[in-house]
């Protein structure tokens, strides 16, 4: 059986070393290093187009992920690039409500035939950190079962360093 050749991983992984030195772990998010066998998977991007990325050595991938899930219209969309600028031209990550958002909820509840509110967030984070907070509310329970990575919030992160034994104790793992 012949070997694959391996990836040319070196910008990356000299990145990764860098940023161990000026950042805890070196990098944020599900995948990080420590995770998988440093050395054979890539580690920073330089860009993404259509359903690919593009790593800093230059290796194209298929995004199997898609971003964890956002990215279903693929990467670098002109249409979606254009709606973005325009919206800039206006602002954006303002402290208030814009207009453009009541627009957005309404198509949703049209979309979704169960919809008859909803409730925009920023990341899945933030999308199952409300999930828990309205089951609670509704349920009138404390506890969580919680299985695989859901974010970094104090009731399900996978490391629970700094987490409260309390908070830790209302958090139920299951395989």
């Amino acid at each position: 059986m012949q070997e694959k050749p391996k990836l040319n991983l070196e910008k990356s992984m000299t990145m990764f070393e860098e940023a161990k030195r000026i950042s805890p772990g070196g990098v944020m998010g599900i995948r990080r290093p420590y995770n998988f066998v440093e050395g054979e998977y890539p580690i920073y991007l330089t860009h993404g187009y259509n359903g690919h990325i593009v790593d800093v050595d230059g290796n194209d991938y298929i995004d199997m992920l898609c971003a964890y899930g956002p990215i279903i219209l693929g990467y670098n969309e002109p249409e979606i690039n254009q709606a973005v600028i325009d919206q800039m031209a206006k602002g954006f990550c303002f402290s208030l409500v814009q207009p453009i958002q009541n627009e957005l909820i309404k198509r949703v509840i049209d979309i979704v035939p169960s919809a008859e509110m909803a409730l925009l967030v920023k990341t899945g984070s933030d999308a199952t950190s409300v999930a828990v907070r309205l089951a609670r509310s509704y349920s009138g329970k404390d506890k969580i079962l919680r299985h695989g990575y859901h974010g970094w919030h104090d009731w399900c992160v996978e490391v629970p360093g700094g987490v409260p034994t309390a908070i830790q104790e209302l958090t139920l793992e299951f395989p």
